[in-house]
C-alpha cells in the first residue's frame, strides 16, 4: 500500500548549512585562487545576486521539463516572509525528473560559472557562483536524500516549504536533519491532481521587499561611486 509522507523544510539547520558553504567556498577561492573581492563587486553582486536566485529558480523549472513534467502543471513564486523562492511541479514527478530539477541550478550556475568565472577571471561571477551554492544547499541535500529511496514519485503540498513523497516504502525510518515528516496518509491519487490558477504567485509583501531591496542597493552603488 502507498503512502504519501508529506515533509516540512527546517529553515534555521538548512540556513545554517547554507552560511557553512559560503564560508567554506569563499576560503577556497582565497586560498585556492588567491581571489579578493572589492567593495564594488560585492554591491554589484548583491543586486544582481535577486536576478541570479530568478535563474535559479528557472533552472529548476527546465529541469521539470526535461524529467517530463508540462510546462504548464509549472509554477514559480516567492515567499520571502520565510526567505524562499520557489518552483513547484502541480502534478506527480517521477524519481528521475524531480533528481532532476534539484541538480539543475547547482551544476548550471555553481559549479560551471565558478570555473568560468575562474579561468576568465570575472570575480562578479565567481562570487555569483559562490553565493548559489549556498542557494543549492537544501537542493544537494534532498537529492541525495531523494537517491537513496526506490521506487518513489514526488509531489506539492501547495506550501513552499513543504513537499510529498509517494512510497510503499516506511520512510518514517529514514531520518534528516534537514526535514522532517509532518503527516502520512494512504495514497490517493486524486490529492495530487492540482488546478493551475497562476503560473507565478509573489505575495504583496514580497513585492515590497524585492523593490526595496533593488533600490537600495542602486542607491548604495551610486552613491560608493
Amino acid at each position: 500500500m502507498k503512502k504519501a509522507y508529506t515533509y516540512k523544510m527546517k529553515l534555521i539547520p538548512a540556513n545554517i548549512f547554507a552560511i557553512i558553504i559560503f564560508i567554506i567556498m569563499l576560503i577556497i577561492t582565497d586560498v585556492v585562487f588567491r581571489i579578493i573581492f572589492s567593495p564594488l563587486e560585492i554591491q554589484i553582486t548583491t543586486l544582481l545576486m535577486v536576478f541570479w536566485f530568478i535563474l535559479h529558480e528557472l533552472l529548476h523549472g527546465i529541469g521539470f521539463i526535461i524529467g517530463g513534467v508540462k510546462r504548464k502543471n509549472i509554477k514559480y513564486g516567492a515567499a520571502f516572509e520565510k526567505g524562499i523562492l520557489y518552483t513547484m511541479a502541480l502534478q506527480e514527478v517521477s524519481k528521475k525528473g524531480i533528481l532532476i530539477s534539484l541538480q539543475m541550478p547547482f551544476m548550471v550556475i555553481s559549479v560551471l560559472t565558478y570555473i568560468i568565472g575562474i579561468i576568465f577571471n570575472i570575480n562578479i561571477l565567481v562570487l555569483l557562483s559562490i553565493i548559489n551554492f549556498t542557494g543549492a544547499a537544501l537542493d544537494i541535500v534532498m537529492f541525495l536524500y531523494i537517491m537513496k529511496l526506490k521506487n518513489i514519485t514526488y509531489s506539492e503540498t501547495g506550501e513552499p516549504d513543504e513537499f510529498v513523497i509517494i512510497s510503499k516504502e516506511d520512510l518514517t525510518k529514514k531520518k534528516s536533519l534537514f526535514f522532517k515528516i509532518i503527516e502520512v496518509k494512504d495514497y490517493k491519487k486524486e490529492d495530487f491532481k492540482f488546478k493551475v490558477d497562476s503560473r507565478l504567485t509573489i505575495s504583496k509583501r514580497s513585492l515590497i521587499s524585492l523593490i526595496i531591496f533593488i533600490l537600495v542597493m542602486v542607491i548604495l552603488i551610486l552613491i560608493s561611486n
